[in-house]
């Protein structure tokens, strides 16, 4: 029930009005409040969730490799946007190709990589270094699905270095990752989570994706 007053009967008169139209109207508003505050929980997990980056060949390794430092860095507390860090863009600003382990065959299981995302249809990679001496090979042996900017230059340092691609216009651009191991945006970050043990909660996930989405 509505009280409007008009100017030639400055007493209140009452309308009838229908609950279940206001009704209908406030749903979608409620949604798209709750789907607001998605995102902004996204953005939030994006730019200050803390991950202890271990074993990435380009950040971890040494600078000799292609790491960041010399002798290396066993782990360096970084979030998303360590690597993501360009504005409006989402490409990583530093020149170096990068191996999370999106190609790498998991040791306990290799039908996965290291984030526990099928790579059953890809072909396992064996390569090994060279004794310079001998040109045989040493057993210092790397088995990958994609050999990475070492295709190009032939470094077994360099096997699953890849260049980080933008998170821009993401919606439109599945499958994910290079070699299209992750089908959805959930599945690239489930497998970050398993990756990095970030222990996200379904919530988590469920924001970063909105998050994702509008980039």
């Amino acid at each position: 029930m509505l009280l409007i007053e008009t100017s030639d009967n400055p007493r209140p008169v009452e309308i009838a009005t229908s609950p279940s139209v206001g009704g209908r109207l406030s749903r979608p508003r409620r949604r798209r409040n709750s789907a607001r505050r998605s995102i902004a929980r996204g953005e939030q997990i994006f730019n200050t969730l803390q991950i202890p980056i271990a074993g990435v060949a380009g950040i971890n390794d040494d600078v000799a490799a292609g790491g960041l430092v010399v002798g290396g860095i066993p782990s360096l507390q970084g979030n998303c946007a360590t690597c993501h860090d360009t504005p409006n863009v989402g490409n990583h600003s530093f020149p170096t190709p990068l191996n999370i382990g999106t190609g790498d065959p998991s040791p306990s299981n290799p039908s996965v990589n290291l984030g526990g995302l099928d790579v059953s249809y890809l072909p396992e990679i064996t390569v090994c270094r060279k004794d310079a001496t001998t040109e045989l090979p040493t057993s210092d042996c790397k088995t990958t699905t994609d050999l990475g900017q070492a295709f190009i230059d032939g470094k077994l340092d360099h096997v699953g270095k890849i260049k980080g691609p933008i998170l821009r216009s993401l919606t439109g651009s599945a499958p994910y990752f290079h070699n299209g191991s992750a089908a959805t945006l959930l599945d690239a970050v489930n497998f970050y989570d398993t990756r990095f043990n970030l222990h996200l909660s379904d919530q988590d996930k469920d924001d970063l994706v909105a998050f994702l989405k509008t980039l």
